[in-house]
């Protein structure tokens, strides 16, 4: 009996969706320590109590002290108002890629390579993101970023997510991660006039507290797997792929009628893992395939 070929749990769109990280509270939320920022509250608090009556200084602390008590009840209380829930696909999912010529995903799981590139920044300094150079090198970085989306397409970008490390209270080392189609791709941004721009730079001004790097893996054919477990899309879960969708089909299990072209479409990488090839670490690297076949 044929396997059944995988679908998509999220409907295709006709251009890339990419979540746009914001960076500068992605850097900024990072940037004070527990203590500092207790303090800057303190300190606050107790200027409204010197210059307003102790009942008009104590309200602003009042009102969202409770606002926060009952929204958390709330949502605590009645799961259809928790946000936390939003985009939540519950049971076990795993991110599979379509095929670019057809959108169609087939019933092998990981069929195709793909790349993961990580690039991330750290500065060891107690101003942090305020440290000489910090603020020219956030910059360098959401303009590299910002190219990556703007040319997905001409770089093969299938998605991104950004990270932060808990290796200490404050200014940790911040991270996005990206997937690529290939490295050719990949080679593609690294080579970009605004990418060779912020590599110069940071080398011949960053400064010595300002830390960079970058990581890639090129997973071949049958070297990677990934399962997730009631969570919304997130890491290759989220990626989107460039193809040509073909008749009838709404974002790929092989079964469309018809093979009209309808035109290019983002299709999301995301699907059911309640499958017998989806239900293993070996499956989901389509090892158990492939011992079945004889390969």
């Amino acid at each position: 009996m044929d396997r059944k070929h995988f679908r998509s749990l999220i409907p295709p769109t006709p251009t890339q969706v990419l979540s746009k990280p914001d960076l500068i509270t992605f850097f900024i939320k990072d940037a004070f320590s527990l203590p500092t920022l207790l303090s800057v509250g303190a300190l606050l608090q107790s200027l409204l109590i010197l210059v307003l009556p102790i009942r008009v200084a104590l309200l602003p602390l009042t009102i969202l002290s409770t606002y926060t008590i009952l929204t958390t009840a709330i949502a605590s209380a009645n799961p259809h108002t928790n946000d936390y829930m939003q985009d939540i696909h519950l049971g076990r999912t795993s991110a599979q890629l379509p095929n670019p010529q057809t959108g169609k995903f087939g019933n092998v799981p990981a069929d195709q390579a793909i790349v993961v590139f990580h690039f991330g920044v750290r500065f060891s300094h107690p101003l942090g993101i305020f440290s000489p150079g910090a603020q020219k090198t956030i910059s360098h970085f959401t303009k590299c970023n910002d190219l990556v989306l703007a040319k997905a397409s001409a770089y093969g970008l299938l998605g991104l997510s950004p990270w932060r490390a808990a290796e200490r209270g404050s200014n940790n080392t911040l991270m996005m991660v990206y997937y690529f189609r290939n490295v050719e791709g990949l080679n593609k941004f690294a080579h970009d006039p605004i990418h060779r721009q912020a590599w110069e730079w940071i080398q011949r001004e960053g400064g010595k507290h300002v830390g960079f790097f970058h990581e890639a893996f090129v997973a071949p054919r049958g070297g990677y797997e990934s399962i997730y477990v009631n969570l919304q899309p997130l890491l290759m879960g989220a990626a989107r792929v460039e193809c040509v969708v073909t008749g009838g089909d709404d974002g790929g299990d092989g079964e469309g009628q018809g093979e009209e072209t309808r035109g290019k479409s983002w299709v999301a990488t995301l699907v059911s893992a309640d499958t017998p090839s989806l239900r293993s670490q070996f499956g989901r690297m389509g090892r158990e395939v492939a011992k079945k076949s004889g390969g």
